[in-house]
């Protein structure tokens, strides 16, 4: 009697613990948290920077733990723009046809005496963040889910990423974006080396990155 009697709460036990599972409880697995600042770079376009005067997007992502596993996002989405190369040497610099004179291009390549212009590079960041509504996102068993849209961001626990697709977040330690602007950065040199001081255009003596727009209200 005793035996039969234990089989009885056992099966009500499973039965509850079945009518939980289908109901949703419980279904959202582990709780990881993955509150703070994520960010990626773009893909590279297919145009480089000298034919739109743009580098390459750069993301930042603000997550904010709602409840065990709910989240809000908040974004911010950012260029370097081209603000005009300075031709350091120009009153030095003696063209090889003394008619010409460069009011708007640089010259490409040294004048009569062999100099080449010394140019400085001149870079300003710029908030291009659309316009969207504010976005939620769920967890269930580590993987971050955009109530919007469903689109799934993996956590890879080896890397410290969340992964969808080509898309890589990168945690970014105490909210500093400053790998993700020099790697953009780095970037923009390098173009510039292979297109003008590779090829013995230019001589680059200086790379200025005016990131003011971080610091406005």
């Amino acid at each position: 009697m005793k035996t039969k009697r234990q089989v009885t709460y056992m099966l009500m036990a499973l039965a509850m613990a079945l009518i939980l599972v289908l109901s949703g409880c419980g279904s959202l697995g582990s709780s990881q948290d993955f509150s703070g600042t994520w960010g990626y770079i773009g893909a590279p376009q297919k145009n480089n920077l000298f034919n739109n005067d743009f580098s390459d997007t750069f993301y930042v992502i603000t997550i904010e733990k709602k409840t065990e596993h709910t989240y809000t996002i908040d974004s911010k989405d950012y260029r370097y723009r081209t603000e005009g190369d300075s031709w350091l040497n120009r009153d030095a610099y003696t063209p090889p046809n003394p008619y010409i004179r460069y009011m708007v291009s640089l010259p490409e390549g040294p004048d009569v005496n062999g100099v080449l212009p010394n140019v400085s590079v001149n870079y300003k960041l710029m908030d291009v963040t659309g316009k969207s509504a504010p976005l939620t996102m769920t967890e269930r068993d580590n993987v971050l889910y955009v109530d919007k849209n469903g689109l799934e961001y993996t956590y890879d626990s080896k890397n410290d990423t969340l992964v969808s697709g080509s898309i890589v977040l990168q945690r970014l330690k105490d909210g500093d974006i400053t790998p993700l602007k020099e790697e953009v950065q780095k970037q923009i040199k390098d173009d510039y080396q292979k297109k003008y001081v590779d090829t013995n255009k230019w001589n680059i003596t200086q790379y200025n990155f005016n990131d003011d727009v971080l610091t406005q209200k």
